[in-house]
């Protein structure tokens, strides 16, 4: 996984077989300083939440069903980080998630950014429901909240196993009338990015197709938070550690053990 040290990251709407289907770019400062302090993953510095912060997350025009579906998933989360998510049907959460029953996928700002920059009320992030709440949509939730926790994407790693094929990759999204979105494969320069192992399994990763690849081989991409994703978001937001209790505390139940003379 990578940590950025200075890399722009713009909109993408990336095609229907690239689930989840998600637009993250929204005005990302240029030369937005990225995180130093972590090993794992892809974050932005400028777009972290304040450490141990209250995170207002408002649910925006779904049904009851639809409300706790999202709240479960985004919950996936919640044992990994410091933050307290608090939800509200109020709208002027930190985080404004709205639902779209005609929508496959979804759209997200970066951490912080939705709220500097997203206008009074309207939405930080998207949900498709098309479907149902299913499996797929449950990762959408969970890949985009990704997203508003300040990560971006894992497939984009310098030193990625997949040896993609970018003339196919191109052609493909041409014909798609998408003729930027190939860039979205490319990998970020290893000059400004600070690495630790690549991880296929992170629920940040793209599905790639077999076509993609020279290989020909099949990406899923991960459908639930993976091991990588639980301690990138641990050193994004450490919780601190218990004190440990003295062994004479355990020894003597508790109690400080009488001198005697």
């Amino acid at each position: 996984m990578i940590v950025m040290t200075g890399i722009n990251i713009q909109p993408f709407i990336p095609p229907s077989y690239a689930q989840p289907n998600d637009d993250t770019g929204q005005k990302q400062p240029v030369d937005a300083p990225v995180l130093s302090r972590s090993k794992r993953g892809v974050a932005l510095e400028a777009a972290l939440w304040p450490q141990f912060s209250t995170v207002r997350i408002s649910l925006m025009e779904m049904t009851k069903e639809q409300e706790k579906f999202i709240k479960d998933n985004i919950n996936k989360w919640a044992p990994y980080i410091n933050l307290k998510l608090e939800f509200t049907k109020e709208l002027d959460g930190d985080i404004r998630i709205k639902a779209d029953n005609d929508l496959l996928g979804g759209n997200s700002y970066y951490g912080t950014q939705g709220k500097q920059t997203a206008g009074a009320g309207e939405p930080t992030m998207n949900i498709g429901f098309k479907g149902g709440l299913n499996e797929l949509n449950a990762r959408v939730i969970m890949h985009e909240f990704g997203h508003a926790l300040g990560l971006a994407h894992e497939h984009q790693h310098p030193e990625n196993t997949l040896d993609l094929n970018f003339e196919r990759i191109r052609k493909y999204h041409t014909e798609k009338n998408e003729p930027s979105a190939h860039e979205w494969f490319f990998p970020f320069d290893s000059q400004t990015v600070v690495t630790s192992p690549y991880d296929q399994a992170s629920v940040m990763h793209y599905t790639i197709l077999k076509d993609f690849r020279n290989s020909g081989h099949y990406v899923e991409g991960g459908s639930e938070l993976s091991e990588g994703d639980k301690q990138f978001a641990r050193k994004l937001y450490p919780i601190p550690r218990p004190p440990v209790p003295p062994r004479w505390w355990n020894l003597y139940n508790g109690h400080v053990p009488s001198s005697r003379a």
